[in-house]
């Protein structure tokens, strides 16, 4: 009876883990040319590894296309498995290239400042694909850059983190034509060994952090206004007006009521969920954010308890994590606040709840 209960519940994870797959949506071709690139180099038969995973070459050959969010997904996890490089993802940065940011990437080389720059990623970075969410904090005297991967397999996640902190700096630098460094790196990844330290080192020239809550690049707040020799202010309304009409294509017209819980959903794990932070997701202010939730009869914080509540009413049911786990993938910061919130919304502890499901 155990073993069955075991088995049953391993498999409601598996179709969890499927779903979740299911709604990586897109990357541009762009995106992934920077790893085959990489693959090329090392002499993997990217053809094959293509076939194989029914990708078309045709398509990745014209940079305006995209390709869905699991293929790309599957198509990292292919070339990890074909190369011996343990920082497969670190080293496609020295691919990066304006173009591997779509149109993102043109906005940002005519932007004024590197300040101006990182401003753009959050509106455009859409056009790159869905892999992951970016946000910017000031901490004093210190700019924070974040980001959150939405991909599911942890392997396919550690190196699209890695690709994504060492192309923004590689790309920065570009920009700025100086070799400027940030104060520390901080990589959720446990310490990897010490000859893969150095490597880390060698990219980023500062100080890293191993074991962190969140994979972000610190630098001091000075440098946003490092000018970038190629900005060109009227090129860049040109280029803002064409990325607004491809965002458009690009994603799905949802309206404001559908993106909100969305936007939650995806911030929650990050903890930048308050109203302040999801108004920057949408690239408006907070007074904006609010006459949108009242023109649609919403009201902030019950969309977030219901979307908080949705997503931990498919942990308990649908994933093997613990409690403890699965209080941090919801944002909070001790377990016993989560049981508590849980226990207000549901009359039910979350253990009780889960025991419920699976006697279903």
């Amino acid at each position: 009876m155990i073993k069955k209960n075991v088995s049953e519940y391993r498999h409601k994870a598996r179709q969890h883990k499927s779903t979740l797959d299911e709604n990586l949506g897109q990357a541009s071709v762009p995106a992934v040319k920077q790893y085959l690139q990489l693959g090329i180099e090392q002499g993997l038969d990217i053809d094959q590894i293509c076939d194989q995973l029914g990708l078309v070459q045709s398509i990745l050959t014209e940079n305006s296309n995209h390709i869905t969010g699991l293929q790309f997904q599957q198509l990292i996890s292919a070339l990890l498995a074909h190369s011996n490089d343990e920082l497969f993802g670190l080293h496609t940065a020295k691919y990066v290239q304006p173009v591997s940011y779509s149109v993102l990437g043109y906005i940002s080389m005519n932007c004024q400042n590197l300040g101006q720059a990182i401003t753009k990623i959050s509106p455009f970075e859409r056009l790159v694909g869905d892999m992951g969410v970016t946000t910017l904090t000031q901490q004093g005297d210190q700019v924070k850059i974040s980001w959150h991967c939405q991909f599911t397999d942890s392997i396919v996640k550690r190196h699209m983190v890695d690709n994504c902190l060492a192309s923004w700096l590689t790309f920065a630098r570009y920009l700025v034509n100086q070799d400027c460094n940030p104060s520390k790196i901080l990589l959720t990844r446990k310490l990897p060994t010490l000859a893969q330290q150095s490597d880390y080192q060698g990219v980023f020239n500062c100080s890293i952090r191993y074991g962190q809550n969140d994979n972000a690049i610190i630098f001091d707040k000075s440098l946003l206004a490092l000018p970038l020799n190629k900005g060109d202010q009227q090129l860049l309304s040109t280029l803002e007006t064409h990325a607004e009409a491809l965002i458009s294509k690009v994603a799905n017209p949802l309206n404001f009521s559908v993106q909100l819980p969305r936007i939650i959903e995806q911030s929650l794990k990050s903890g930048n969920f308050h109203q302040q932070e999801i108004a920057k997701k949408f690239s408006i202010s907070t007074k904006t954010l609010q006459r949108r939730l009242t023109a649609n009869g919403l009201n902030f914080q019950k969309v977030l308890d219901e979307t908080r509540l949705k997503v931990a009413k498919q942990y308990l049911s649908k994933s093997a994590l613990n409690l403890s786990e699965i209080s941090s993938e919801l944002g909070f910061k001790e377990t016993r606040s989560f049981y508590r919130w849980f226990n207000k919304l549901t009359q039910k502890t979350p253990g009780e709840y889960r025991k419920n499901q699976q006697g279903n």
